[in-house]
């Protein structure tokens, strides 16, 4: 059951509804009801045992844990063991494929479906537990609710136990508000804009230029690159405001993962601002305890492109990944050396840091190493023609399309940048007068039908993210 369809639509109006209207005490065991059958949707029994597993292990581990007089012991072979589980989940795969290519056989693989972030969370709370930074929990309920939270499963975010669980804990006391659930809402609708009428329409173009690499080159391929830039962009963060949404709606506040991150001036900048639940992770359990800069700089620069190599197998078992994070790793190095950011204007440097960011994700989205090298040599062939041949309403997008992608871009943007000096798209719209503010609402849910991505030859596609 994927955000972007009508069964969690409905869904989720309906589960607002019976949220306010239950009494309070059998709130936590309905949402965990919730959230276990929300889970089961997405990835069958696999999921859902994987899910109760690591949620007793974090719990049992958490005890144990900060009872034990020998903590670092329990810590490692607990932290051992949820790695060995992420690695499994991730790898899978790979090793089935060379299984059976050298055996004929398939392996029988279990589908853990969120399980890179959960056992992030998971790893996170022990730690912290060691370090005295969060203490144990010993109410199993508000454990299994902070990990198995129906609105972060999918693609985070990453929540600290410290964060979330405390909220749970007081999960009791929420009453109905009519303008938190109006808001909630409306943030899910932003969501979607970004998800069906941006990025969906985005990857039409996207995907089929990736499927036929061999036959383009030039600007195509520029094109295509500066596309997947925006697409994996208004993918992940229309995802992340639909959570955002949802939780608020209910009354519960998770994590923003994004800040205008395509606004940075520098790759460093750019990671406080995309993914932040995982750029801080990585930060707090993988950079910082290497020694993050405390070492001199050699050891600094050998902690950055640690952390990002890491941050590129997390993300999936193929080589392509970890150049991703290699590629990110060595930005950042070169950045901290050459002090880069002080000797270029803010729009230059945002200029040439969204080129390198998007120069990476070549090898995020193509399929191979020998697919991205192949992109990126044909990339630098001369065909300005292509802007006026047709060649670019071959993909998939015709000029409406075109239309609806500048516009929407272009608008999204417009917001974003204008946020940063303290507008509000929500205060906007709420100061207008009522008839104002229903004709707005009833604008949103019919430009969503009417542009968004349906139709018999298009399903639901899944978020980018939902596969990491």
């Amino acid at each position: 059951m994927l955000f972007n369809t009508p069964q969690f639509v409905i869904m989720l109006l309906s589960l607002i509804v019976i949220w306010y209207v239950i009494p309070s005490y059998s709130k936590k065991i309905f949402l965990l009801i919730v959230d276990y059958y929300f889970s089961y949707s997405l990835g069958g029994f696999g999921t859902l045992v994987a899910l109760l597993l690591v949620t007793s292990f974090t719990y049992f581990a958490g005890i144990i844990l900060e009872k034990t007089t020998k903590k670092k012991q329990c810590l490692l072979m607990s932290v051992a063991a949820l790695v060995a589980l992420l690695i499994y989940s991730k790898y899978v795969g790979l090793v089935n494929g060379i299984f059976e290519k050298t055996s004929g056989t398939t392996l029988y693989v279990i589908t853990m479906i969120g399980v890179s972030y959960y056992v992030f969370s998971s790893i996170s709370y022990l730690v912290d537990i060691y370090i005295n930074r969060d203490c144990s929990d010993y109410n199993f309920l508000n454990v299994a609710l902070w990990l198995s939270f129906f609105t972060k499963i999918i693609a985070g975010p990453i929540e600290r136990h410290a964060a979330l669980a405390k909220q749970f804990k007081n999960i009791n006391n929420l009453t109905f508000e009519f303008e938190t659930v109006k808001k909630g809402l409306l943030i899910c609708a932003y969501g979607y804009f970004y998800k069906m009428i941006i990025a969906d329409r985005i990857g039409l173009f996207v995907d089929a230029v990736y499927g036929n690499i061999d036959s383009q080159y030039g600007l195509t391929l520029f094109i295509t690159m500066v596309l997947y830039s925006l697409q994996i962009y208004f993918d992940f963060a229309g995802y992340s405001f639909i959570a955002y949404g949802a939780s608020y709606a209910m009354g519960i506040r998770i994590s923003r993962n994004f800040e205008q991150p395509y606004f940075s001036s520098s790759v460093s900048e750019f990671w406080k601002k995309w993914h932040i639940s995982l750029s801080s992770w990585l930060r707090d359990y993988i950079y910082i305890p290497l020694g993050g800069n405390r070492k001199g700089k050699f050891r600094q620069y050998f902690n950055i492109i640690i952390t990002f190599l890491i941050s590129g197998a997390w993300h999936g078992a193929g080589l392509t990944y970890i150049m991703w994070g290699a590629l990110h790793g060595v930005y950042q190095v070169i950045e901290k050396s050459l002090n880069i950011r002080r000797k270029l204007s803010a729009s230059i440097s945002t200029a040439i840091t969204f080129i390198c960011v998007s120069f990476a994700w070549i090898f995020f989205r193509a399929d191979s190493i020998s697919d991205a090298i192949r992109f990126i040599f044909q990339m630098f062939r001369w065909n300005p023609w292509i802007l006026t041949d047709g060649t670019l309403v071959s993909f998939g997008m015709d000029i409406l399309d075109w239309g609806v992608i500048i516009v929407s871009v272009s608008l999204a943007f417009l917001i974003e940048y204008k946020k940063n000096h303290g507008f509000s798209i929500y205060r906007y719209v709420m100061s207008k007068n009522i008839i104002v503010r229903w004709l707005f609402y009833y604008l949103v849910i019919v430009l969503l039908m009417i542009m968004g991505k349906y139709g018999a030859i298009y399903d639901a596609t899944n978020f980018i993210y939902y596969k990491y």
